[in-house]
């Protein structure tokens, strides 16, 4: 295997395919979304048939979805209109959620914001473009510039609006509640706001951080190692990550609880667990994660499937029966982990536009006939 200049995947050498079972089940949908913990306003009542999200955002008691095609679907407590997204709303990339409004930001740099508006959280600053990321707190939004600053509005109370003097080279945000914090390119966390419980004090040393999450009252960090580092109000073990855990490929906080998911695929979460938020369905797999007030959403982990006959892709799904025609198709779906293939030769002719490796993906012989081959024989 070789890995040109440019980032992209060349393959030299033969990938042998062991048979590993056959599968007669059909594929959980591609991109799925569940949800559990309090689900009293519909929070966790994912929509029938929604499938191809990227994307969830937890609020107090309502979830977004972002989906493949760019569109935006919330569902659950309908206050301020927030399962009514913005007409002509496409083109999203990313979303953020906050107590009671939601964001959207899309392709071209420009972010959009609905839902409740008391303290102007939805009041876009004219002329803000070259957006990178969204996050919202309880009643602000905050976004990340392509030039490493940010710019946050909406409620002030504590400061959480207030940006530090000189910040930049700022990679991700995060908000929850009266608090921000940045983590910087250097593997650092700057944090202001509300910082009863220390939640805005990161810990001594802390360095390697590659993601953050902004809690309730406590703060999440993951470092480049796997492993997470919490810190801030504790009454309800939110800050005990689990012992020996380790394999952390993404982290995120609630109100009162804490969740992460691991390069397997399996989800762990702890804290306040009053109405079953930490409570993690059995054997589910998951690709995200989002936190809201009591409860958390999953997408799940997706399987996919290829025939690895001659043809085009415009009628396969992926499912067993009806499975895609090419591997570079499978490999191009944002929520695939293990790709099953039938018996054949995958050589270079079916790999004609082969995407950048951005994820792990498993390659499994489907049927346990034979062996498939990729590459040169």
């Amino acid at each position: 295997m070789k890995i040109d200049k440019t980032g992209y995947l060349i393959v030299w050498l033969v990938v042998l395919l062991t048979g590993l079972g056959s599968l007669s089940a059909e594929a959980q949908l591609a991109g799925a979304v569940v949800g559990w913990g309090d689900t009293r306003y519909g929070q966790c009542k994912v929509p029938a048939g929604l499938n191809g999200v990227i994307a969830v955002a937890a609020g107090a008691y309502h979830t977004v979805a972002l989906k493949y095609d760019g569109t935006v679907i919330a569902w659950g407590s309908n206050g301020f209109d927030l399962n009514i997204t913005p007409v002509g709303l496409d083109g999203v990339i990313a979303i953020a959620s906050g107590d009671y409004h939601a964001v959207a930001l899309k392709s071209n740099g420009i972010v959009v914001a609905w839902g409740k508006n008391d303290s102007g959280q939805c009041n876009v600053p004219a002329g803000l473009n070259n957006v990178i990321a969204v996050a919202a707190g309880s009643s602000h939004t905050v976004v990340l510039k392509s030039n490493g600053t940010v710019v946050a509005w909406g409620d002030n109370g504590f400061g959480q609006c207030i940006i530090p003097t000189g910040l930049n080279g700022v990679t991700a945000i995060s908000a929850y509640g009266s608090r921000t914090a940045a983590l910087k390119s250097d593997g650092t966390i700057v944090a202001w706001g509300d910082n009863r419980f220390g939640a805005g004090n990161a810990p001594a040393g802390l360095t390697g951080v590659i993601a953050i999450a902004v809690g309730g009252s406590h703060t999440v960090a993951l470092k480049s190692n796997g492993i997470v580092v919490a810190w801030g109000n504790n009454f309800y073990g939110q800050c005990d990550v689990p012992i020996g855990m380790n394999g952390v490929t993404a982290i995120v906080a609630g109100f009162l609880h804490t969740a992460a998911l691991k390069s397997d695929g399996t989800v762990f979460a702890w804290g306040e667990n009053r109405w079953g938020q930490c409570n993690v369905p059995a054997d589910m797999k998951a690709i995200a994660l989002s936190a809201g007030l009591f409860h958390t959403v999953a997408i799940l982990w997706t399987d996919l499937y290829v025939e690895g006959t001659s043809g085009n892709d415009t009628t396969g799904n992926g499912s067993p029966t009806k499975p895609f025609k090419t591997l570079t198709k499978a490999l191009s779906q944002p929520y695939v982990r293990r790709i099953f293939m039938r018996a054949g030769n995958y050589g270079m002719d079916k790999l004609p536009a082969l995407p950048r490796i951005t994820k792990q993906v498993q390659l499994i012989n489907w049927g346990n006939i034979g062996s498939a081959r990729i590459g040169k024989p």
